[in-house]
């Protein structure tokens, strides 16, 4: 009889322990699904905006195809964004060429520029301080998207849109969200920024698109490809 009675102590006292920890584990859950919650209800009301920032990488800034402007243009970028600029945005796109090595663009393929963003090197990265700064307010925004463009070694692709995977999930985005705005900057002036603005007018109305004109890097700083479009378009140009 006593036996049986320590056992049952025994037992009682595991059932006990089991409940206890049970009991903690759940709460332990609970609390953090309640600062889940909490943090997600903190979030700010975005503005139903897109920022398009186009290729801000490291081979168009300080790489093999740099662009005079481009590290002051994207250091800009950056501060402006650490400072509260992302506040105007509800979506961030951020485009990539990401290049096969035997490119079709490359001069060893019988192309114009040097070999640059090529797939898994530095060079295709995004610009180191902008990079920061994107990684700093993703708790902020939900929507920050990379999306990449002339992976195709056959086929060269200035804007996003002319990429056919990328291109077709930019184009339901812009079309289901029906955005108020859609910002554009990045690298460079007078290729991908051209490029993109003009393919995006193609299915988005102009007026609605904007410039933002301090964080921009050109190929040729006289090239007026861009500005001619924004003139003939509307398109107004803002700035940081």
């Amino acid at each position: 009889m006593k036996k049986h009675l320590i056992g049952a102590i025994v037992l009682f006292a595991a059932l006990a322990f089991t409940a206890c920890g049970n009991n903690n584990e759940k709460k332990e859950k609970e609390e953090v699904a309640g600062a889940a919650t909490e943090a997600e209800a903190q979030k700010p009301e975005l503005p139903n905006r897109m920022l398009i920032i186009v290729d801000p990488q490291i081979d168009f800034t300080t790489g093999s195809l740099a662009t005079a402007k481009g590290p002051a243009s994207m250091e800009y970028l950056a501060k402006a964004l650490n400072e509260g600029a992302w506040k105007n945005y509800g979506w961030i796109i951020v485009t990539q060429d990401a290049h096969p090595a035997n490119h079709c663009s490359f001069v060893e393929q019988g192309g114009v520029f040097p070999p640059h963003c090529v797939q898994g090197t530095d060079g295709m990265n995004v610009y180191p301080a902008l990079q920061n700064v994107l990684t700093d307010i993703m708790p902020n925004i939900s929507n920050i998207h990379y999306m990449q463009k002339g992976d195709l070694a056959e086929k060269e692709e200035f804007s996003i849109f002319q990429n056919e995977r990328s291109g077709a999930k930019l184009r339901d985005v812009i079309e289901q969200e029906k955005f108020e705005g859609i910002d554009v900057c990045g690298i460079a002036t007078d290729y991908c920024v051209y490029e993109t603005t003009k393919d995006l007018m193609g299915f988005y109305p102009a007026k609605q698109i904007r410039i933002v004109t301090n964080c921009l890097a050109a190929v040729d700083d006289n090239d007026t490809k861009l500005a001619d479009l924004m003139k003939e378009n509307g398109i107004q140009g803002i700035e940081f």
